[in-house]
């Protein structure tokens, strides 16, 4: 029993049947010590002395009470029984064990009164039968919510200040990446060769897959797929963190890292005959935006070659595109060896003229407007705290977005002028299909086809 309070005795409820809540936050116990067994052991007792009968104890460790009580596991499963009248009291240490969050409370009492339940604080004394009694029990809610979003822009201030200088938040970083001195995130050179060839096999063959069985057969380590397809994505590697681009030190240069996010998006097959689609993935239907789905016409006669084309599937599953006509693979390829230079240098003549052309400046005196005019709203009692909020922060963040932006990044075209300097088509054909497809993945995003075989290429 807590050796600082004392139980209110309720004669009315002695020999009722009663459940037991116990809710604490990693950060409670830490701070207070109000941990789930000493509120268990008040409960327990405040039960005893009561006569309850207890139906069940219900421990929801490491959610706070500001969270939305559907994301409380014991408190939902506590619900269905509320609704199934398993018992007569809800019990718990204090009021905000249950809820700070006024307009949950409310919900939940609603659900309670339908099924004739009622609740008890064992460490504190309410009453919801007189009107006193709801402001008295709306006024503590109330300052628990605020302390609660208090203590919630704390922590994101100090999250961000520590983002700001580099220093880690978390334990958990991808395999390259490990925590130095000073709390700082700094590249681990025991794992870091591992983190250089996820990149160098994926940008090499576009398969997450095969990116995984390598790593697995090299270092002799396990590693889960998932894990591989979180790691390529994840900006630590180029340096990013939060919105903080020199957060930590870079594994990949940033202009890779967003080439390997789009080939990351691209799905590339395997097909179990082992043949392998050059541009599969790479091709869109002119006529529906769908990707054209590659398909090979297998000749019987030896002296012939295999032909693939790339169809659009809508058009043959449904009829409703009018995309009729396949394109096949070496009409694609003798485009693109024939026209790829001369639209390559089109593009780079475009894209400087672009950077030549002075950015305009958006104007935030709109946002101010907008953000004084839902202020006005809120003191007018027209939106409640929570859409001020949720409206306030967006606009906030719009506003920092505009007056801290600099100039857009430029692209990175080296790849595109080496590409220039060489000579593909007399090395095309010694290229592999999977030698051919990285080749037209590094400029290409994606090559576009009507049913009249005109095509459009997109560069990165």
């Amino acid at each position: 029993m807590s050796k600082h309070h004392f139980y209110q005795h309720y004669p009315s409820i002695e020999f009722k049947r009663a459940a037991l809540y116990v809710r604490c936050s990693k950060e409670e116990q830490a701070k207070f010590g109000d941990t789930t067994e000493a509120q268990t052991e008040d409960l327990k007792a405040f039960a005893l002395e009561h006569n309850l009968q207890v139906i069940d104890i219900y421990i929801d460790e490491g959610h706070t009470a500001r969270k939305k009580f559907n994301k409380r596991k014991e408190f939902v499963r506590m619900l269905r029984d509320v609704e199934l009248r398993k018992f007569d009291y809800i019990i718990f240490t204090k009021l905000d064990r249950w809820f700070r969050n006024i307009a949950d409370f409310y919900k939940i009492q609603e659900i309670l009164d339908n099924n004739g339940i009622t609740w008890l604080t064992a460490l504190e004394r309410y009453e919801m039968e007189t009107t006193n009694g709801k402001l008295n029990v709306n006024i503590r809610l109330s300052v628990a919510q605020d302390e609660a979003d208090r203590d919630s822009d704390r922590i994101k201030d100090v999250f961000r200040l520590k983002v700001k200088k580099g220093e880690a938040i978390t334990g958990s970083l991808p395999i390259g990446l490990t925590i130095g001195e000073g709390n700082k995130v700094i590249i681990d050179h025991d794992t870091v060769a591992i983190a250089n060839d996820m990149f160098d096999y994926f940008e090499l063959h576009n398969s997450k897959r095969a990116t995984l069985l390598y790593l697995i057969d090299k270092y002799n380590r396990y590693f889960c797929y998932e894990t591989i397809a979180r790691a390529l994505s994840n900006p630590l590697y180029k340096g990013e963190y939060r919105g903080n681009p020199d957060y930590c030190p870079k594994i990949i240069e940033p202009s890779r890292f967003d080439r390997i996010q789009v080939l990351t998006k691209r799905n590339v097959k395997k097909r179990p005959n082992n043949r392998f689609y050059v541009f599969s993935g790479l091709v869109q239907c002119k006529e529906c935006g769908h990707a054209l789905v590659a398909n090979t016409t297998i000749r019987k006669d030896p002296r012939y070659k295999d032909i693939t084309y790339y169809r659009c599937n809508v058009y043959t599953l449904s009829r409703s595109c009018t995309h009729s006509k396949g394109t096949s693979e070496t009409f694609i390829e003798s485009y693109l060896l024939d026209n790829i230079k001369p639209e390559l240098e089109k593009y780079i003549a475009n894209y400087e003229l672009t950077l030549s052309k002075p950015v305009p400046k958006a104007d935030p005196s709109k946002i101010k407007a907008k953000m004084k005019r839902l202020k006005e709203l809120y003191i007018n009692e027209l939106i409640d705290i929570e859409d001020y909020r949720t409206e306030y922060e967006g606009y906030k963040e719009e506003l920092e977005a505009i007056t801290t932006s600099a100039e857009p990044p430029k692209k990175d075209l080296s790849p595109v002028r080496d590409f220039l300097d060489t000579d593909i088509k007399s090395i095309y054909e010694s290229l592999t299909p999977q030698e051919r497809r990285t080749l037209w993945c590094s400029i290409i995003d994606k090559i576009i086809i009507d049913n009249d075989k005109n095509i459009e290429i997109v560069f990165l």
